[in-house]
């Protein structure tokens, strides 16, 4: 009988406890809500808000590539999508529509001063003339609606590939970028 009562006691005694930590972590999950709530939301990142450089740049016999740089402005925290927002510009003459596949995995990434972001721009060079396309420009646009447009790469016309042009997602850390653009 006795062995009984305390196989009882104990079990009641668990009960006890499970059912106070849960109410414990329900309470804790409640009150990590209500303040995750009042914090203020980061702003979406505008140009005014980032530094914008080019750097990395490589080649070989047909690949070339190179780096975009984005750094927050000192004080500045905002954020943006993982997909770089990139569109290509073509010269007047240039009729064909360039592929542009940009990779990103569908989140929100915030930008500070001390944490780059750096996406790469990869291409082709024809290997034939009726293989090429002209490309000319290069435009980032931000959440916020504002946008920067700059040469590809290199001052005037670059001779790319039908193939098109792949940008990476965004990644983050130091990188090698070089002279801003404005």
């Amino acid at each position: 009988m006795r062995r009984k009562t305390r196989v009882t006691a104990v079990a009641a005694a668990l009960g006890a406890t499970l059912l106070t930590g849960s109410a414990m972590a329900s309470a804790t999950t409640s009150t990590s809500t209500s303040t995750s709530t009042s914090k203020p939301s980061v702003r979406p990142c505008g140009t005014e808000n980032v530094s914008f450089y080019f750097g990395g740049y490589s080649y070989g016999l047909s690949h070339r590539s190179f780096d975009i740089t984005l750094l927050a402005h000192d004080g500045i925290t905002c954020t943006l999508s993982d997909t770089p927002l990139i569109t290509l510009r073509t010269p007047p003459e240039e009729t064909a529509k360039i592929p542009l596949t940009v990779n990103g995995r569908g989140g929100t990434l915030v930008l500070r001063p001390d944490s780059p972001l750096h996406a790469t721009v990869a291409y082709s060079i024809p290997d034939l003339p009726e293989n090429k396309v002209q490309v000319n420009g290069l435009t980032l646009a931000m959440p916020d609606g504002s946008s920067r447009g700059t040469s590809f790469l290199f001052p005037g016309t670059t001779e790319i590939s039908k193939g098109g042009v792949l940008v990476t997602s965004w990644t983050t850390g130091i990188g090698g970028g070089e002279g801003e653009e404005r």
